[in-house]
């Protein structure tokens, strides 16, 4: 934080608030999103409305007491999408998460805290919180199919509506 505030414009009054308790940890705290993604979701290679990032990876519980690993694949060649909702948290306005801390369950955050979706998700979160400046609108009200066709425009790939 000294070498933030001391080398970065903007940072002066910016304080750590919390970090994870221990190095490693594959998991810490999620939101409660418009949507919370699930482990059916992710068995049922659900697509959505608002899809805006796609992942294969599997389901990649490690056992916290060094017990093995529970993995559970997608059929080859298929995926499933993260929903815009998932980043979109209830009852906060002008807010958008993304990376492993969306609204998912346990299970299902296993699959999709890679460095590939969260990349995606965060372009996602990027792009609408300029459509939702550009607009005047909050994240919760963004019209989703502008979102996609946006994200298209970049040469994301996703599937959703529009």
């Amino acid at each position: 934080m000294e070498f933030c505030r001391r080398y970065l414009a903007g940072f002066d009054n910016a304080y750590l608030g919390v970090t994870a308790p221990m190095v490693g940890i594959r998991e810490s705290r999620r939101i409660v999103g418009e949507y919370v993604m699930g482990l059916e979701d992710f068995q049922a290679a659900r697509k959505f409305e608002d899809g805006i990032a796609k992942s294969s990876y599997p389901v990649d519980i490690h056992n916290p007491t060094g017990g093995g690993v529970q993995l559970e694949k997608i059929p080859p060649g298929d995926y499933q999408e993260v929903p815009y909702r998932s980043l979109v948290p209830l009852e906060v306005d002008n807010l958008l998460v993304a990376g492993r801390c969306i609204s998912t369950t346990f299970e299902a955050q296993s699959a999709i805290r890679i460095e590939a979706t969260c990349r995606a998700m965060g372009e996602a979160a990027g792009v609408a919180a300029a459509l939702c400046v550009k607009e005047g609108v909050t994240p919760r009200a963004l019209d989703v199919v502008a979102l996609m066709e946006a994200l298209r425009e970049q040469g994301a790939n996703v599937h959703g509506v529009g």
